[in-house]
């Protein structure tokens, strides 16, 4: 019997039909883009060397390689740390509502009034309108208008702060500790990293407690109580929610917790 040979299959066309595949797919597959925050571009501004700040403003606390603990000129051990606390309330308190007789050890209280802000305001607007004028013939004067937007802004923010604090206390004069004031934290390479964190920690304890006190006092319910129900209920938007934010702006201006972490020495 003669042997059959197998019949050839015509792929003259599968070339063709793989090419109508590729358009096909590439016609239909979409492809995930990358996502990012939309953010602008922030300016070149010019930079101004700050004013040295004067050692009365700083509270400086040292952490050895043994967690033994400096405060200003004070030696604390670390079984003592707890003394931390009412260290930090009297630097923030000793000077307060003071104006005459202050201790020049530590930092300044300045008052603020209505009319000490208004006239902040009036003078950033007259400044503003001589940088539009300037902004005519050159455009780098762009930039300065910005800052006296910024500047405005800030002023009215604390003027807002004021009017809340006035009501509830029944003062006219607010008292707000120097801007330069802050708690500086210096350690080293071998200082270990709890004793770090637990001297931070005893410091923010101290402006919270401060912060609760004052709110208690001029609210009826503490910082911590209102900064829990803002945290939970955020989203939210409601009249509550902006009058503890509101309220929350004025203790921290009150009580502002300023920390700066040095770079550890060897």
């Amino acid at each position: 019997m003669a042997k059959r040979e197998a019949p050839e299959i015509n792929a003259g066309s599968m070339a063709d039909i793989a090419f109508l595949l590729l358009i096909f797919f590439l016609v239909t597959t979409t492809m995930d883009k990358d996502t990012a925050y939309a953010r602008k571009i922030p300016k070149k501004v010019e930079v101004i060397d700050p004013e040295p700040v004067q050692k009365k403003n700083i509270y400086k606390i040292s952490i050895n390689n043994k967690q033994n603990i400096q405060a200003r000129d004070s030696i604390i051990k670390p079984e003592d740390i707890e003394q931390l606390n009412s260290r930090i309330k009297h630097y923030y308190l000793i000077n307060r509502e003071k104006v005459e007789d202050r201790n020049v050890d530590y930092p300044y209280y300045s008052v603020v009034t209505k009319a000490f802000i208004d006239q902040r305001i009036a003078e950033a607007y007259n400044k503003q309108e001589n940088y539009e004028k300037l902004l005519e013939t050159d455009s780098k004067y762009e930039k300065f208008i910005e800052q006296m937007d910024n500047e405005i802004a800030e002023w009215n923010r604390k003027k807002r702060i004021l009017d809340l604090y006035t009501k509830a206390s029944g003062k006219k004069e607010m008292p707000e500790i120097a801007f330069q004031a802050h708690v500086r934290l210096e350690s080293f390479i071998d200082t270990d990293y709890s004793a770090y964190v637990a001297v931070q920690s005893e410091v923010e304890k101290a402006v919270t407690e401060m912060r609760d006190e004052e709110a208690q006092e001029l609210f009826g319910i503490t910082y911590t109580s209102m900064r829990q129900y803002y945290e939970t209920n955020l989203l939210e938007k409601t009249p509550k929610v902006q009058e503890y934010k509101d309220k929350m702006d004025l203790i921290e201006l009150l009580f502002p917790l300023r920390i700066i972490e040095v770079k550890p020495k060897r």
